[in-house]
Formats: C-alpha cells, sequence, structure tokens
C-alpha cells in the first residue's frame, strides 16, 4: 500500500513539473525554418524589333496641287531625317530606338487615286500611321476602317471631325476656324476703311463650299454684305461673268479659294476688266510658295490665310529654316512646317505608347499635349486642333510678309490695293 502512494505522488509531482516546465520548452524551441523559395524565371527578352518604323504619306505629287505637295514632302523628309539622327524613336516594347521609314506615295490630285493608295498603305506596306494633306480626306473611312491612325494637314474640311472617327487628326485649322480668322483680319481694318461688301469666287468642290457656308455664316453676324456669289468649276477658262457681276455689285472684297491656275486667270481677267476691290483674300493658292513666280507682278498685294510662316518664334523654326536654306535656299515655307510638325506629333506619340501597336498609338496621338515647329498642338475629342494659330500673310514685292496677327507682322498691310492702272 505504502509503495502504491509513494508512486502516485511521484507521478503527480512529475506531471507538475512537466505542466510548469512546458511553456518554457515551446518557447525556447527552434522555429521552424520554411525552404528557401526557387529563383523567379528570367525576364522574357524582348522580341526581336522591326528595322524600321513605318510611316505612310499621301501627298500630291502631281496635278494642280504638285507645288504644295513638294513642300509637304521635303517637310516630311526632313522630320525623318532629323528624328533618325539619334536612332530613331525609343520604343518600350523593344527595348531600343528604331528609325522611322517614310513611305509616300503620290495622289495626283485626284481623289479616287487617294483612296487607292490609302488601301495600298495599308494591305502593302502594314503602316503604323499615315500623315497627309488636301484629298486625303477622302480616304478618311479607309483609315477607319482600316484602323490607322492618320495625322492630316492642309486639308480645311471640318465635317470629317463630326463623323465620330476615331483615327482621324489634324494639326490644321479648319474651315470654322478660317473664316473666322478671316473676319477677324478685316475687322483689323480701321472702320472708316474697312471693306464691308463681299464678292465670293466659289470653286465647286467639297471643300470649299463647307468654307462659304461658314464664311457667309461669319460675315452676317458682324456686318458685313455678301453683294455677288459666284459658283465655278476648277479650271475655268473663263472667269469674267463673275467678275463682272461683282464689279456692278461694288464688291469691295474678293474671297476665293482657287487652285493657282484659277487664281492666275481670276486676276488676270479682273486687270482686264478693271476690276479694282480694295481688297483680294485667296485661301489655297497664294498660300503656295509658287505663288510669286508664277503670278508675277499681278499675283502683289493678294492676302491669304496661313498656318505656318517662316518668321514664326516656335521652338525648332530657326533650325528648320536653316535645314531649308542648306538643301533648298529658302527659308521654310508655308506647308513644310506643318508637315514637319505632323511627324513630331507621330514620333512623340510612338515613344509614349512605347509600342507600335496602331491602336495604343491612336490613344497616344489623341493625348498630345506639347509645342511644335508649328505652334501648340492639342486635340479636341473629334480630332481636331484646339486653338489653331491662323496668319494673314500678304504677297509684297513678290514676297509673303506676315501681315496679321500684329504679334507676328514682318511688314504692314498695304491697303486699300492700287488700282491696276497704277501699278
Amino acid at each position: 500500500m505504502k509503495n502504491k502512494r509513494l508512486l502516485t505522488l511521484i507521478g503527480s509531482v512529475c506531471l507538475m513539473i512537466v505542466l510548469v516546465a512546458l511553456p518554457f520548452m515551446t518557447a525556447c524551441a527552434p522555429e521552424e525554418v520554411a525552404p528557401p523559395a526557387p529563383p523567379a524565371p528570367p525576364a522574357p527578352p524582348a522580341p526581336p524589333a522591326p528595322p524600321t518604323i513605318k510611316i505612310g504619306a499621301l501627298l500630291s505629287l502631281t496635278g494642280p496641287d504638285a507645288s504644295a505637295g513638294g513642300q509637304q514632302l521635303d517637310g516630311y523628309e526632313m522630320a525623318v531625317e532629323d528624328v533618325n539622327k539619334d536612332g530613331g524613336v525609343y520604343v518600350k516594347e523593344f527595348d531600343k530606338k528604331i528609325p522611322l521609314e517614310l513611305i509616300a506615295l503620290d495622289m495626283e490630285t485626284n481623289a479616287e487615286k487617294a483612296v487607292a493608295r490609302a488601301e495600298t498603305l495599308y494591305a502593302e506596306h502594314d503602316v503604323v500611321a499615315c500623315v497627309g494633306s488636301m484629298l486625303i480626306g477622302a480616304t478618311a473611312h479607309i483609315f477607319e476602317k482600316n484602323k490607322v491612325p492618320v495625322l492630316v494637314m492642309a486639308n480645311a474640311i471640318s465635317a470629317l471631325h463630326g463623323r465620330g472617327y476615331k483615327y482621324w487628326f489634324s494639326t490644321c485649322p479648319k474651315n470654322p476656324d478660317f473664316a473666322k480668322a478671316v473676319i477677324s483680319f478685316l475687322d483689323s481694318i480701321p472702320e472708316d476703311i474697312r471693306p464691308t461688301k463681299v464678292a465670293i469666287f466659289e470653286e465647286q468642290t467639297d471643300w470649299v463650299l463647307e468654307y462659304t457656308i461658314y464664311f457667309k455664316k461669319e460675315a452676317a453676324a458682324r456686318g458685313y454684305d455678301i453683294v455677288s456669289y459666284g459658283k465655278y468649276a476648277m479650271l475655268a477658262k473663263d472667269l469674267s461673268p463673275l467678275i463682272l457681276e461683282a464689279k456692278a455689285a461694288g464688291g469691295e472684297v474678293v474671297i476665293g479659294n482657287p487652285t493657282t491656275p484659277d487664281a492666275i486667270t481670276l486676276l488676270k481677267q479682273m486687270k482686264e476688266l478693271d476690276y479694282n476691290p480694295k481688297a483680294v483674300v485667296i485661301m489655297r493658292a497664294a498660300v503656295d510658295v509658287s505663288w510669286g513666280p508664277a503670278a508675277g507682278a499681278i499675283g502683289d498685294y493678294v492676302i491669304s490665310p496661313d498656318e505656318f510662316h517662316y518668321a514664326l518664334d516656335f521652338p525648332g523654326v530657326d533650325e528648320l529654316n536653316a535645314k531649308c536654306q542648306a538643301k533648298f535656299g529658302e527659308l521654310a515655307q508655308s506647308h513644310t512646317g506643318p508637315s514637319y510638325a505632323s511627324i513630331q506629333v507621330i514620333a512623340d506619340a510612338i515613344e509614349r505608347a512605347g509600342t507600335l501597336d496602331r491602336d495604343k498609338i491612336r490613344d497616344a496621338i489623341a493625348a498630345t499635349d506639347m509645342i511644335t515647329v508649328g505652334g501648340p498642338v492639342k486635340f479636341a475629342e473629334n480630332g481636331a486642333l484646339i486653338e489653331p494659330a491662323i496668319l494673314m500673310s500678304q504677297w509684297q514685292s513678290g514676297v509673303k510678309e506676315l501681315v496679321w496677327p500684329e504679334k507676328w507682322m514682318t511688314k504692314p498691310l498695304i491697303y486699300p490695293l492700287p488700282e491696276w492702272s497704277e501699278r
């Protein structure tokens, strides 16, 4: 019995010792160490980069718009050359700079050929973006269908921006902008000598018809009278009936958007018929550098709405002028600056997109906010340029001078025009 009690006592004491020591034993036990994580797999190498980034260009190198097309090609090529001097555009997807390759196709100043060339740029050349001018407006639906972002200049049609296109962007003013600018320019002439009676010479093409609608609306709102409204087909041989109508109605300012041949015909027949308006405002023909030598003395004093001039003080204009002087013996022309700016915008967008995916490039273009040689570029939701800079130039002794707005003026406006008999 005594032995049994002794064993029970000893067991109880041992149990108590274990219970008291257990927490200390647990605390002192070594922590369980997790096995090391397996090494991360190496990052996949960047995909092989294409040799070039293909940028399409649609412009007229032949036909009535050939002179402008030549200037535009010069601007595109110089911009590509400048981008490629540093190796091209850095594309994060490939972790390297890739040079630009310009693929320029001639529209031949023909809308149907423009459409065919737009398809060619996509199907045969696989361009990631496109630039272009003038009749490129006929191709907007092609680029939209193929989802190729396109950046246009020298194309004033506003209606294209109202069709819900997502891939259509413009670095140039539109017809409503030009109409307001021309009226604002006329408003800047002192009131006591300001012309108020307007004679319109309207070429029967879509963009000119649209311009006339906006011009007439703006003119009526600001107290100008349309006293003559003549219509003609491109490359008309005889404009004398329209001129005589404008003269009889007392038209003080002539408004038109003719090609260079039509503008020369208009002025020659105005001289023959001794029609002496106070001002002649011609968009399109008189913008072109060929106007001076083509029109000669008869082209002096013509005023033209413009979107670029070599005297502008935006970053890069001096350098562009120097390049043009070295290459062509002249300063940058009206179409050269905006085309150069188009490549600036696309190169910037590709770098920000970090890929050659067209949709992402499109989104990057839409988010553009930069200063180019042509001025600030920021797009509205419909792809139109916000607050475009519009200039008014006048040909004086064969030189195109800036006459408005005053902050960029290179020479004062000559107004009213000398009569034909005094020239």
